[in-house]
């Protein structure tokens, strides 16, 4: 079997390719789904939503299976060999893209204040980064005590954004893909990105709360 080809890795801006079926099968209720490459498709993982697409303009759902290969159900029946055309929505992969590259960031400025990373999520109104309590050596019990920390941090974010550093990524030979943003830090990570910070829109710190045991940093952005 052909190996997958996962396209976002490179290109987070290519919405639409022509790709081979490279497997074929059917899941346990017995719908068709394909695996096709190149894959501009990402699924759900690293704390970010999976695309929403289409394969010849039927709408498909997006899982991946235990070998780790992208999956697509709801496209019909195809042969292996058979090339197809495959689009992801550009408002939705933008969307994440931004709340992943700003995840980064917060997730940076976090560390920088000696703050442990437990945590996060990037998905659309849940966005977070999450950093164990007894590493937060700043008051937060209270609305007001708060308030000086999230201006700080949105005032280090802004700065950030504002130097319009590119951002990209690369594989090593072990397939462990790096996403690094230019000054600011270089991580593991298989998620899509936006091209450079000066992509970023409305990027705001929305709380930093201790609860259930976890300070919770609650975040937004768009894509401009």
């Amino acid at each position: 079997m052909e190996q997958q080809v996962n396209a976002y890795f490179s290109d987070t801006y290519l919405f639409e390719a022509s790709a081979a079926v490279i497997a074929a099968g059917r899941d346990d209720e017995g719908e068709p789904w394909i695996a096709v490459s190149p894959n501009i498709f990402h699924p759900r993982g690293g704390g970010q939503m999976e695309d929403s697409g289409t394969v010849e303009g039927r709408a498909v759902a997006v899982t991946r299976i235990a070998d780790g290969m992208v999956v697509l159900t709801g496209a019909g029946q195809y042969d292996v060999g058979a090339v197809v055309r495959t689009a992801v929505d550009p408002e939705t992969r933008l969307l994440h893209a931004a709340l992943h590259t700003a995840g980064h960031l917060v997730g940076f400025l976090g560390e920088e204040r000696g703050w442990r990373h437990s945590g996060h999520s990037h998905f659309p109104g849940q966005a977070r980064l999450d950093f164990h309590p007894d590493s937060v050596p700043e008051d937060l019990s209270t609305a007001s005590s708060r308030e000086p920390v999230i201006a700080e941090i949105q005032e280090s974010v802004d700065a950030l954004v504002a130097t319009g550093a590119p951002v990209t990524s690369s594989i090593d030979e072990t397939g462990i893909r790096t996403v690094v943003i230019s000054g600011v830090n270089a991580e593991p990570c298989g998620g899509t990105h936006v091209r450079d910070l000066a992509a970023l829109r409305g990027t705001r710190i929305l709380e930093a709360k201790i609860k259930r045991g976890t300070l919770k940093v609650r975040y937004e952005a768009t894509h401009g």
